[in-house]
């Protein structure tokens, strides 16, 4: 883990000894001083919370006599949170319920043994979200509404006047959970055989949202009347191999690879063992490893203690999208994973990767590849048995049991060894589309600015010979996009047409990577300029496992990335008409889920365009043959379809475009 720590004249003792207790396992920057000489703590207090502000640490520590001055110093800094603390629980509380990045300690006040227990405590302490993410978020709220805006300290200040409340609650109405069901009872039935995109079952729910948008009086918005046509290439995979020096693995029985993987060919690459793959502050594999341009090894799971379970708070044990992007992130060619569950993994694996992969027909640029896309392997762990003594451990046995009982693991580059692989696949053109349809805005001059609403209409066909209907993934995203739709044109053909204009678009192929909204941003039917804001809806029929006793709750995310005023908009609009459980869980730009990356607003987001993704989590029947109809809570998907409803009512009704934070992704 990297630290960041500084203090005045008060704390050079204390600094030294947290350093040396904590500097064989973590990286310290030292911001001074380092003197006992009297100095301004200002100096050093700003240096330290912008290591944290920037991300270039993970944490900070500061000290000085009784620690106010520290603290009242970073806490200038945007996206810092520096607490006091005085003894070990004030320190736990910091983190579990403020997540706080930086412990600012009372020099005078506080023995050394208790300032090593409270440090100790905060990097192994996570911060508990749920009730508490709203209450963070609210403090950072209240920064962005002074800093950027000039905004008094009243949230809700900053959200002009809501216009029109009866007629908006009137027209509310028409997002309604009777209509959903006859929807969904169609979208997700067996006859359109779960909707692949490139299938018939895609190309039958084409028809049918471009039906409904003619008969809800909506203005068609390509040459194509309501389809905007997306090109695709289908992969097919034919084969692979794989070899690691002089080892030949048998694909499918010793290794198999995610599906998506573009880069085919890997030639006697270097090797380096990272572990897990975890870079976290109470366990980071890769502190002192340079993988950049090599073949990354890990381990599947997670670091487990003596008695089996894991040494790690949080959702490290199924994290693949965040070692991915880890492993990515510090530059690594691929990464291979070892794996003592192989026949649980090629289970999962296998359906995909033997039916046809899709990606965008159109000539690759630079900045193409996503963090995700890091071409990744699985290995069978009975067949890398040899590799261990490369990075000195005597074997899988041992190296585990070192793990359980003294939480040490070997790392390094595996010496000797060298990585090849190729995979054999063909592909042909299929032709998708995104079904798109408009209610124009009314004044002259705001008419040209959009707020587009999304949902997408794929789902992942047949597998196995079992149809996978997808009737929360995504059918309840797009019913719910059906009825917004009916509500803003029934809203304009009474007199009350929305001053911006609103796009719907029901976009293909996500479920092949986002590729209809990806197609969308690169061939925009408005100009991305003149986007206000998307509005994603993807999966909000069911409840997940957090939330199995109260259904009223949502999931937001992004909703204040990009743009502070849309965040405080739609909090005023469930304060105002829905009284939803606003959950910011999986907003934390530190979720393992990476549910930020994994929709269609994304390709939104990353145009710098402000975003909101309304979800409800997954489930037991997430991409498996039992997501039906019958379990889908209409009621839920009425309030959160209204809730979208009220969002975006503001947002096409006020006279002010909302404003940007000034950063993006």
């Amino acid at each position: 883990m990297r630290i960041s720590i500084g203090c005045d004249h008060a704390g050079t003792a204390l600094k030294k000894v947290l350093m040396e207790r904590f500097g064989q396992n973590n990286a310290f920057i030292n911001r001074g001083t380092d003197g006992t000489e009297s100095v301004d703590y200002p100096d050093h207090a700003h240096q330290v919370a912008e290591d944290v502000a920037s991300g270039d640490v993970v944490m900070g520590i500061l000290i000085c006599g009784s620690a106010n001055g520290v603290a009242m110093t970073a806490n200038k800094h945007p996206g810092v949170r520096a607490a006091i603390a005085w003894n070990v629980e004030v320190a736990r509380l910091a983190r579990a319920h403020n997540d706080a990045n930086v412990l600012c300690i009372p020099a005078r006040f506080v023995a050394v043994e208790t300032a090593i227990e409270m440090v100790e405590t905060f990097m192994l302490t996570e911060f508990e979200g749920g009730r508490h993410q709203n209450r963070v978020a609210k403090i950072m709220r209240t920064l962005y509404a002074v800093l950027l805006f000039g905004g008094s300290l009243t949230a809700g200040a900053q959200v002009p006047a809501y216009p029109y409340p009866d007629a908006a609650r009137h027209f509310s109405q028409g997002v309604d959970s009777v209509d959903m069901r006859q929807h969904l009872e169609v979208l997700a039935s067996d006859g359109f055989q779960g909707r692949e995109t490139g299938k018939e079952g895609a190309k039958m729910a084409a028809d049918y949202l471009a039906s409904a948008f003619e008969s809800q009086g909506l203005k068609p918005m390509s040459d194509g009347g309501y389809f905007q046509e997306v090109l695709m290439r289908s992969s097919q995979v034919l084969g692979g191999t794989a070899r690691m020096a002089d080892q030949t693995l048998t694909y499918m029985e010793e290794f198999i690879f995610y599906p998506g993987l573009t880069d085919l060919a890997l030639e006697n690459e270097g090797v380096v063992f990272a572990g897990y793959g975890i870079d976290d502050k109470n366990w980071d594999d890769y502190a002192g490893l340079d993988v950049k341009g090599k073949v990354v090894v890990i381990l599947s799971g997670e670091p487990e203690n003596e008695k089996g379970e894991g040494r790690l708070e949080g959702a490290w044990r199924d994290a693949l999208d965040a070692k991915r992007s880890i492993a990515a992130d510090y530059g690594a060619r691929a990464l291979v994973v070892v794996t003592d569950q192989f026949p649980k993994v090629r289970s999962r694996l296998k359906p995909w990767l033997e039916s046809t992969g899709l990606r965008l027909e159109r000539a690759a640029e630079p900045g193409d590849s996503e963090p995700a896309k890091i071409p990744t392997f699985f290995v069978d762990e009975k067949v890398a048995g040899a590799w261990w003594t490369s990075v000195g451990a005597k074997s899988w046995d041992k190296m585990l049991e070192d793990v359980r009982k003294k939480g040490i693991l070997p790392r390094g580059e595996m010496k000797g060894l060298l990585w090849s692989s190729r995979v054999e696949k063909a592909g042909d053109l299929v032709r998708g589309v995104n079904v798109v349809g408009a209610v124009e805005g009314t004044d002259p001059v705001l008419s040209k600015e959009w707020v587009i609403i999304t949902a997408h209409y794929d789902h992942v066909g047949v597998i196995n010979g079992e149809i996978h209907n997808g009737a929360d993934d995504d059918g309840s995203g797009t019913v719910t996009l059906l009825e917004l739709a009916q509500a803003f044109a029934e809203a304009k053909r009474s007199g009350f047409g929305p001053r911006r204009s609103v796009m719907f678009l029901a976009v293909v192929g996500e479920e092949k990577g986002l590729l209809g909204s990806e197609w969308y941003t690169l061939n925009p039917l408005v100009p991305l300029g003149n986007t206000v804001a998307n509005l994603n809806i993807d999966m909000i029929g069911r409840v997940d496992e957090a939330h199995a006793s109260d259904e009223r709750y949502v999931y937001l995310i992004g909703s204040d990335r990009i743009s502070m005023d849309l965040h405080l908009i739609n909090e005023q609009a469930n304060s105002s008409f829905t009284s939803l459980a606003l959950d910011y869980t999986f907003n934390a730009e530190s979720d393992p889920n990476r549910y930020y990356y994994r929709s269609d607003h994304y390709n939104f987001a990353k145009n710098g365009i402000p975003v909101i993704f309304y979800f409800s989590g997954v489930h037991e029947d997430y991409h498996r043959p039992g997501d039906d109809v019958e379990k889908i809570r209409f009621g839920k998907m009425e309030t959160i379809g209204r809730l979208v409803f009220h969002t975006a009512w503001q947002l096409v009704f006020q006279d002010e475009r909302i404003r940007s934070n000034g950063t993006d992704e």
